[in-house]
C-alpha cells in the first residue's frame, strides 16, 4: 500500500528542487543599474579633445547565472539636442579597461563608466539647461540595447562658461534628501 505522508513529501520535495533549478539556473533574470552617485560632464584629451560623461555607478544582475554585457554607450539629450556618446571605458581611476565586455553576476559591478564622444564627431559644446542621459547596454543574446538608466541634470551659465574653456569640468553629486544632484566646478590641469 502506497504512503500518502511519502507521497506528499516527495511532490513538496520535487516541487522545491523544481524552483530552485528555475531560480538558479533557468531564470534569465534583467540587468540592472544603480542610480549613479557622481555624474560628471567634461573632456577628454586622448587621442583628441572632445566631449565626456562619467558615471559612478553599479551594475548587477537579477539572476545567479548574470549577464555579459557587450558594450554600453550614453545618449545625452537637451531641448531637440542629441548625442550619442559611443565609446565606453570602465574601471576605477587609475586603471581603466576600453569596455569590450563585462560579466556582471547578483553582487554586481562597482565601476566608474566613462562615455566619451567619437573623435568623428565634431565637437560637442555644452549649454546651458536640462540635461536627459540615458545608458544603454547591449547585452549578449538580446537583439537591442536595453535602456539601464535616465539622470536628469541642469547646467547654469556659470558652469557652461567654465566648460567652454575645456580647463573645468562639472561634478554632480547625488543628494540623499533630494534624489537630485548638485553641480560644482572641478578645475582640471588638463582635459582627462
Amino acid at each position: 500500500m502506497i504512503d500518502p505522508v511519502s507521497i506528499s513529501i516527495s511532490i513538496v520535495s520535487l516541487a522545491i528542487s523544481g524552483a530552485t533549478m528555475w531560480f538558479a539556473w533557468l531564470k534569465k533574470g534583467r540587468l540592472r543599474m544603480t542610480k549613479p552617485t557622481i555624474v560628471f560632464f567634461g573632456f577628454d584629451a586622448k587621442p583628441v579633445v572632445t566631449a565626456k560623461i562619467f558615471l559612478r555607478t553599479l551594475l548587477y544582475s537579477t539572476s545567479a547565472r548574470g549577464k555579459m554585457v557587450e558594450g554600453m554607450y550614453a545618449k545625452l539629450r537637451q531641448a531637440s539636442k542629441e548625442e550619442t556618446f559611443s565609446f565606453w571605458g570602465y574601471g576605477e581611476t587609475r586603471t581603466l579597461s576600453p569596455g569590450s565586455g563585462l560579466y556582471v553576476g547578483q553582487t554586481g559591478v562597482a565601476a566608474n563608466h566613462h562615455f566619451v564622444l567619437s573623435p568623428t564627431r565634431p565637437s560637442y559644446q555644452f549649454t546651458t539647461g536640462e540635461y536627459t542621459i540615458e545608458v544603454y547596454a547591449r547585452v549578449v543574446g538580446q537583439p537591442r540595447p536595453l535602456r539601464l538608466s535616465d539622470i536628469q541634470i541642469a547646467l547654469t551659465v556659470e558652469q557652461v562658461t567654465a566648460l567652454a574653456t575645456q580647463r573645468y569640468g562639472v561634478m554632480f553629486e547625488l543628494m540623499p534628501e533630494s534624489e537630485g544632484y548638485i553641480g560644482y566646478l572641478d578645475e582640471r590641469d588638463q582635459p582627462a
